[in-house]
């Protein structure tokens, strides 16, 4: 698949999951938890796949509008380390069998989000216990709600 089919298939398919289930379980007054939304296409398919940063931020708008994280958390590891971890999984789909270069991209791209946005867009040391990463997931989260 070529990057532009790529980026197109994500943002349809956020398009519908906002329009069709994020946007009204906001509007009831109910939280929302995505493991993935616009940064995740900015970094993946602008930064990994190499398209155009104001093609993919216009793809992006149209797909999503208006609607926007309040808090955005960034697991950071090393990615020969994350690669490691996600081998052992018994699902391992094409976005985790791309090259070590495509990760360190995508690894700079998150962080270069962070730099921009440190609002809204938190970075936590992967390389931590888990114990320790959920503890400060639960307080950033906390701070939010």
């Amino acid at each position: 698949m070529v990057p532009e089919t790529e980026l197109l298939l994500f943002c349809a398919s956020r398009a519908q999951l906002v329009r069709e289930t994020v946007l009204p379980a906001l509007a009831a007054g109910q939280v929302v938890i995505a493991d993935r939304f616009g940064d995740s296409t900015t970094v993946y398919q602008g930064v990994g796949r190499k398209i155009a940063v104001e093609q993919v931020a216009a793809i992006n708008q149209f797909a999503i509008g208006a609607c926007r994280p309040n808090l955005t958390l960034v697991i950071d590891l090393d990615p020969r380390i994350g690669l490691e971890r996600a081998r052992g999984r018994e699902l391992f789909d094409r976005m985790e069998n791309q090259t070590l270069d495509f990760y360190e991209r995508v690894r700079q791209g998150y962080l270069a989000v962070a730099r921009q946005e440190p609002d809204r867009v938190k970075v936590i040391d992967g390389s931590q216990s888990i114990a320790v990463i959920q503890e400060q997931i639960w307080e950033l989260i906390h701070r939010v709600l």
